[in-house]
């Protein structure tokens, strides 16, 4: 009875560990844009954030585009990069503070409630959806009406045809889970820092 006792044990945890892994592979489901009041640009990645938003914007689907948040130093999240896709800068709403995803979260949502917005699309690259929805829609309480939208790579690949697909696979891994679990100050750090290095102007 031992014996079997450990199986069934041992069979429960491997069936876990399955699934875990198996929906730690599904970062990518995007939403159908619709008109919104506003789009929000999430910093990271590389330009392919940016170019949707662009994207969106002249596609009509929102008069306005929050950058979280501005970095001058930083091209894909720079004013003037936004301005050479064709984004006014009368449309861009500037946000200086965010620091991770549930500070993107807090800090946009702010603004929206400042601007008086009801509704918005969530920009941000394939591998980073997932997470950036669970915090923004834990954040919003039902409060706005949120899209999440998907952005390709600059190279059009998808996270898992990438070089450092296992890099991006772990990063988010941990980091879902530790926002699973409440833990964003101590697991979300330096999103905005994840740049390659190899971005230029």
């Amino acid at each position: 009875m031992k014996i079997k006792g450990v199986i069934i044990i041992l069979g429960i945890c491997l069936i876990m560990i399955l699934v875990v892994f198996t929906e730690s592979l599904n970062h990518s489901k995007t939403d159908t844009p619709k008109q919104a009041d506003v789009i929000i640009m999430l910093g990271g990645g590389d330009k392919g954030r940016m170019q949707k938003a662009a994207e969106l914007y002249h596609d009509n689907y929102a008069d306005y585009v929050i950058i979280s948040p501005v970095r001058k130093h930083i091209y894909p999240q720079t004013i003037e990069f936004a301005t050479e896709l064709g984004i006014p800068e009368s449309a861009i709403i500037e946000e200086h503070d965010a620091t991770s995803t549930y500070t993107n979260a807090t800090e946009t949502l702010k603004l929206m409630d400042e601007y008086e917005f009801d509704s918005a699309l969530v920009v941000t690259s394939d591998y980073h959806l997932k997470r950036s929805k669970m915090i923004y829609d834990r954040v919003n309480n039902n409060k706005f009406d949120l899209s999440y939208i998907s952005a390709p790579n600059t190279d059009g690949k998808e996270w898992h045809e990438r070089g450092n697909t296992m890099s991006l696979w772990f990063s988010e891994f941990y980091k879902l889970w530790g926002y699973r679990l409440g833990l964003y100050n101590f697991i979300d750090q330096s999103d905005h820092d994840e740049q390659n290095p190899n971005i230029q102007k």
